[in-house]
């Protein structure tokens, strides 16, 4: 029993001190490129506070995982294969527009640097349009730019404008439908391997017109995803600008609702302004002394004559353009004898008219009128022949 319990002892103080050896308590000093103390190095010929250089740590080896390629699978009864894990594109499609209106000194010019910009963006001018409306040009222009390069190219088109009267992007993110597109594509190619493997083995006429045909509807297919997937990537590597160009020189014209009036008689006048920068401001002189700042202004005159017209306008950068109608206005008295001599004539024209008509009624009629005298003068002349 004595020799049991002696075992048991020297077994216990055996695995305290082979563990005691494999984890020493540690000990840090603090500093950098000193090994730690521990417990573990004093009785070995190291007295305690002795600091010992750490030795250089080995790096950790680094590993290169390859994505495995994506798989076709051919499921049973489907007649044909399911592709799984399409190739996604590494950023985002997106396809980027954008709509400016630019008011420039000179449209020509403009239109010309417009068409270079488009080519030094890696781009190019896909339509162009120059006309003129009321003495001032105007000109549209869509064109293409590398999609890197387009908020560099709406910054060109802000620095040789005069004025952005409005401005406005777009985008259309279309990775998803392009993922799909390939995943259609890649299964309309398996489909048409499979197809090309039938048609060898088909053994009878009907079933080699019958795979033939699947075969082309097949092929059209994929010529359509392939169109559409080139038609998303052009759209996506060049962004689309569209702008408009108006003229920033000032023009101004201006109506009256009436030019011929009596005295009192109110009259609406009507500016039209085109270029310039808004807000205009308004100077109007009617050429009686009286003056108006109001864009559409009432006017009335009090006393007969002609009068010219003036209109001065100033844009918000201190533009100016004038408009001048000389002896535009006629203004006539309330009582012109002129006017009531000519509508006496025309009274007695018409009183002569009156009796003409008359006369040729008369005229018209005189065989009945005769007949009816003849029988009074008889029935006149019997009665007093009576009383004779």
């Amino acid at each position: 029993m004595k020799k049991v319990v002696l075992f048991l002892l020297v077994l216990v103080l055996v695995v305290g001190a082979v563990a005691c050896g494999q984890a020493p308590e540690t000990y840090y000093s603090g500093e950098e490129g000193v090994q730690p103390e521990s417990a573990s190095n004093y009785g070995v010929g190291s007295p305690p506070g002795v600091k010992v250089p750490m030795p250089t740590p080995t790096p950790a080896p680094t590993f290169t995982v390859a994505m495995p390629p994506p798989v076709a699978i051919t499921v049973p009864g489907e007649g044909g294969s399911v592709y799984f894990g399409p190739s996604v594109p590494a950023e985002r499609m997106v396809i980027k527009t954008a709509y400016m209106a630019l008011v420039v000194e000179d449209v020509s010019a403009s239109l010309a640097r417009i068409s270079n910009l488009a080519a030094s963006f890696g781009g190019f001018v896909v339509s162009s349009n120059m006309g003129e409306e009321q003495n001032r040009l105007y000109a549209n222009i869509t064109f293409r730019v590398e999609a890197a390069r387009f908020d560099e190219a709406l910054q060109a088109l802000r620095d040789l404008s005069a004025d952005v009267r409005s401005e406005s992007t777009s985008g259309e993110d279309v990775t998803e439908e392009y993922v799909d597109l390939d995943a259609r594509l890649r299964n309309l190619e398996a489909s048409e391997a499979q197809l090309l493997e039938l048609m060898q083995k088909a053994g009878t006429v009907d079933e080699i017109l019958e795979v033939q045909k699947e075969l082309v509807r097949t092929r059209q297919d994929i010529e359509q995803t392939r169109g559409r997937m080139q038609y998303l990537e052009e759209s996506a590597a060049l962004s689309s600008i569209s702008a408009s160009l108006e003229q920033s020189k000032l023009t101004v014209e201006f109506t009256a609702m009436s030019r011929t009036v009596k005295e009192g008689e109110g009259i609406r006048f009507e500016a039209n302004v085109a270029g310039g920068f808004a807000p205009y401001s308004y100077e109007w002189d009617f050429g009686d002394g009286q003056t108006s700042t109001e864009r559409n202004p009432v006017h009335s005159y009090r006393d007969d004559g002609v009068y010219t017209v003036t209109l001065n306008i100033k844009d918000d950068k201190e533009h100016t353009a004038s408009a001048v109608r000389t002896d535009y206005i006629t203004v006539l008295t309330s009582w012109d004898a002129g006017n009531t001599a000519h509508s006496a004539w025309n009274g007695l024209v018409a009183f002569g008219h009156f009796l003409a008509n008359v006369f040729i009624w008369l005229g018209y009629f005189s065989p009945l009128w005769i007949a009816i005298l003849i029988i009074l003068y008889f029935t006149w002349w019997r009665k007093k022949k009576k009383k004779a």
